[in-house]
């Protein structure tokens, strides 16, 4: 309401001075219309005198009155015909001459005697008019010079005035005319009030008119500003859901609907899918920050985008490093092959943050839907996904195509998807045990646990199993699994040799992570009823570096029970100072791959040494892995190393194996205390 509430005073104050100055220029215009007629008139009173007076004067002898006389009495008989004329304001004249000079008649007023006295002195002919208010009245005026044009008028005002006083040319005096315009001036503003007030009628008629058709243009612009502003706030808000925040990007769910309207129609094009995982993108975060890896993903996204635009297709971030695409098949893109090296080529494209290089790579699974063909989304994305896996597995920084090789993988994958969590359950899998040996006296002094698998009756890999365990999120049970059989184990050799028997179990990074995982291996130690003294749980350092306070808590929390802790692999992964110094463990196990060409390799060898010499000084047990030879043996008992593992002393052994070789260590043992 305000703004309309100002715009209404504004009319009403355009409309009272519009009607005020046309009402006053109307009285304006009017009056001096009005007073040049009577200024007229009174020119030709003036003019009718003059002319008469002169006739007189050629014809006048003596005894007859004088000019000026006749003059005064011709003037007052155009008066008196005058007063019946009521379109004409009253008119009066005086005719006075020079002051004090004729006929003793002078005029009253002061400047009008100024007046002739100053046009005598110049004898200026010209007439001046003056619009006065005087004694409350309008006066309209006009001052006429009279000239002695004649001897004969010369000589009678001479004669009247008794000396020689006049000359032909001479101003002798003035006619003074005055129109009394008081009476029109008054009616003029009579008539100006009504024009006014009729004026202002109009006028705002007219406003109000244009105040309503103002108010409506008004509110229909504002209707069609606030429709606008709800469409691009919608359109705004339909964008922020369907995109990305970060890259721009579209989000799964767009992603999602144009691949099944894909799939759905009649597509007359082969268009391909493809999905993008950065590598190593986790590194870039815990090494560089999380504001690095934000300026990674935003100019990941930036280039898909440039190559969606490229061949008219679709980018989207899934979520974290993970991107997908749609690309149609075209001139631009006429194989995956193409589209698969651009892709990895131009992400592959060196990134700059904060002054500092980031290197990124990718890995990418191609699919292709061809026309004709009835595809299953599901399907479409689990082949994508499967060449994705393979590229990953073929060593990163790579493109791989669909094909039927991946296909028996995938199929391969799918079954161990299915059947492993059922094997954990029922108890299925097998675990192998391979001796730990204390270097210094050849005896082994723990078993490493270590889960195997037979699905329909053919031998898994380990490798294989265990990362799709850790990507079904089945790790942790599978963990738990072995080390409850290796504790069932330690439990049952120690009753049968009468000697105690330690074990070492994994617990991977992912099952590391989860909530309360100190207090589920303790409870899987004491159901098996093994002591915690018996028992070191490995765990590599990516479990642990993450979340440095969550894993000392849980680390502390495994010791104060008795059980011990080993960092496993050290050297295969970050392996910092600052980690060895911060996390709590009893023990580091060297990761085997020091060891292979390790005669060949000098700097290798030395940083072999460096690493025991340090384990040592933090006063950390040392365990080395992948002994396979006797000069690698050597070399970790010269390095004052505590422990050795590897095919040097024993493969992995089957449980009854196990118990076998813990039997025969006891008898061993026996017949040197008898002996």
């Amino acid at each position: 309401m305000g703004p309309f509430r100002h715009q209404s005073l504004g009319s009403a104050s355009l409309v009272f001075t519009g009607a005020l100055v046309l009402a006053l220029s109307f009285f304006s215009v009017s009056l001096w219309e009005f007073s040049r007629t009577e200024a007229d008139d009174r020119a030709r009173i003036v003019q009718l005198a003059e002319a008469f007076v002169g006739q007189y004067a050629e014809e006048h002898s003596d005894g007859m009155p004088l000019p000026a006389a006749f003059r005064r009495m011709g003037l007052e008989t155009f008066l008196q015909a005058r007063l019946g004329n009521t379109s004409h304001a009253p008119v009066t004249v005086r005719v006075p001459g020079r002051p004090g000079a004729e006929l003793g008649l002078t005029e009253p007023l002061p400047h009008v005697a100024e007046k002739i006295d100053r046009i005598a002195g110049t004898r200026d002919a010209s007439i001046y008019e003056e619009l006065r208010v005087e004694d409350w009245r309008v006066i309209g005026r006009s001052i006429f010079p009279t000239f002695a044009r004649s001897e004969v008028c010369v000589a009678c005002h001479n004669r009247e005035l008794g000396s020689t006083r006049y000359a032909v040319g001479d101003v002798m005096g003035a006619f003074v005319v005055e129109s009394d315009l008081t009476a029109y001036v008054v009616r003029g503003l009579c008539y100006a009030g009504v024009a006014f007030g009729l004026l202002l009628f109009g006028y705002q008629l007219l406003a109000n008119r244009e105040h309503r058709r103002t108010r409506e243009i008004v509110e229909l612009e504002g209707q069609v500003k606030l429709e606008r502003q709800q469409r691009e706030a919608e359109a705004h808000s339909n964008f922020v859901l369907s995109h990305d925040s970060l890259t721009g990007l579209a989000r799964r769910s767009v992603f999602m609907d144009r691949l099944k309207e894909l799939c759905a129609g009649d597509h007359e094009a082969a268009f391909f899918v493809a999905l993008i995982d950065l590598d190593e993108f986790k590194t870039i975060n815990d090494t560089m920050g999380h504001d690095a890896g934000d300026a990674l993903l935003v100019a990941v996204g930036t280039r898909l985008k440039q190559i969606s635009i490229e061949g008219g297709g679709l980018a989207a971030r899934l979520g974290g490093d993970e991107f997908a695409m749609i690309m149609p098949q075209s001139a631009t893109y006429p194989t995956m092959h193409a589209l698969g090296s651009r892709l990895v080529e131009f992400i592959g494209c060196q990134v700059t943050h904060n002054g500092c290089a980031i290197q990124p790579s990718s890995s990418v699974g191609l699919c292709v839907c061809v026309p004709g063909r009835i595809h299953e989304i599901s399907g479409l994305l689990k082949h994508t996904d499967a060449a994705l896996y393979a590229a990953k597995n073929g060593g990163k920084n790579r493109f791989c195509q669909f094909n039927e090789s991946i296909l028996q993988d995938l199929k391969r994958r799918s079954l161990i998807t299915s059947a492993l969590p059922q094997a954990i359950k029922r108890d299925e899998l097998d675990v192998v045990f391979q001796p730990k040996v204390c270097l210094s006296s050849g005896n082994p002094v723990e078993f490493e646990t270590l889960a195997r698998w037979n699905l329909n009756s053919k031998s898994v890999c380990p490798s294989e199993f265990v990362r799709i365990a850790e990507e079904t999120g089945t790790i942790l049970e599978l963990d738990l699994a072995t080390l409850m059989n290796g504790a069932r184990f330690a439990v049952a050799a120690s009753s049968r040799t009468g000697a105690p028997v330690r074990i070492s179990s994994n617990i991977s990074a992912l099952g590391f992570r989860t909530p309360h995982i100190a207090e589920k291996i303790v409870t899987c130690v004491r159901q098996a009823n093994l002591a915690p003294d018996r028992v070191t749980i490995e765990v590599t350092e990516s479990a642990l570096v993450e979340n440095i306070a969550s894993a000392n808590e849980s680390l502390s929390s495994l010791r104060a029970n008795g059980i011990r802790v080993a960092l496993d692999d050290f050297g295969a992964g970050y392996s910092s100072l600052r980690y060895l110094q911060q996390l709590v463990f009893d023990e580091i196990k060297i990761d085997r791959s020091f060891l292979q060409d390790i005669a060949q390799d000098s700097e290798k060898h030395f940083l072999f040494v460096k690493i025991v010499e340090m384990a040592k000084g933090l006063k950390k047990e040392v365990v080395v892995e992948g002994i396979e030879s006797q000069a690698q043996l050597n070399l970790a008992v010269s390095t004052g190393a505590d422990l050795g593992q590897g095919y040097f002393f024993s493969e992995p052994l089957t449980e009854t194996a196990a118990l076998a070789y813990t039997q025969r260590l006891a008898d061993k043992r026996a017949g040197s205390r008898a002996g």
